[in-house]
């Protein structure tokens, strides 16, 4: 038997997580052939649920699942990691946060992931982000493992296409439409900001001589 894939997923304990880890136990996303270890990565208060999770994959008895390490301490995860599936961006909807406390908080977290890769994984380790914003975050993931090639980082971003197309839909916005000059400028005031705080948080990024 080859030898087993090491996947290391983050926020494992989440609903996100819960649907995709039994598709890489059966087989689904690293082949049927291929056997796999889990690393289940999430926060100190979460690592009970994560016990629970770990012990329903064992009990499903899949074939090619190796093991299941449960952890909330990135060294331990991404040890030997050849993929790493980071789910764990701070929600967008949080009562009375400012989109700036967002990004700094997701600058925090995907630098402490990007650092932990760097020194952990495997160097050919294969990194896929979601969550908001996914682009943003996989960046700051892969400025922080400089060791790490930057086309082995990739993320989601088809939930940020789906909503934009139901955004088009709701306002009847088709191709050639002439938006009214109010409507615009409220599209670009809303666009400039959220660029002026993506900026500010890889400002931050930068200025810590990553």
């Amino acid at each position: 038997m080859a030898e087993p894939v090491k996947v290391a997923v983050t926020r494992a304990a989440g609903p996100t997580a819960y649907s995709l880890l039994y598709s890489i136990a059966n087989g689904e996303v690293c082949g049927n052939q291929q056997p796999v270890a889990l690393a289940l990565l999430d926060s100190s208060s979460m690592l009970g649920v994560l016990s629970g999770v770990a012990m329903e994959l064992q009990d499903c008895a899949f074939q090619l699942l190796q093991g299941v390490t449960v952890t909330d301490r990135d060294e331990v995860g991404f040890v030997g990691a050849d993929i790493a599936v980071l789910l764990d961006a701070v929600p967008a909807a949080q009562d009375g946060a400012e989109p700036s406390d967002l990004w700094k908080a997701n600058v925090r977290r995907f630098r402490a992931h990007g650092r932990a890769l760097d020194t952990y994984a495997k160097k050919s380790v294969k990194v896929l982000v979601a969550g908001n914003s996914a682009n943003t975050n996989c960046l700051v993931a892969m400025i922080s493992a400089p060791s790490i090639p930057a086309e082995n980082f990739t993320c989601l971003t088809r939930r940020d296409r789906d909503r934009d197309r139901d955004q088009a839909g709701r306002w009847h916005i088709i191709p050639g439409l002439v938006l009214p000059p109010l409507l615009r400028q409220n599209m670009a005031l809303c666009a400039r900001e959220l660029l002026r705080e993506r900026d500010r948080a890889l400002a931050s990024l930068v200025n810590s001589h990553l």
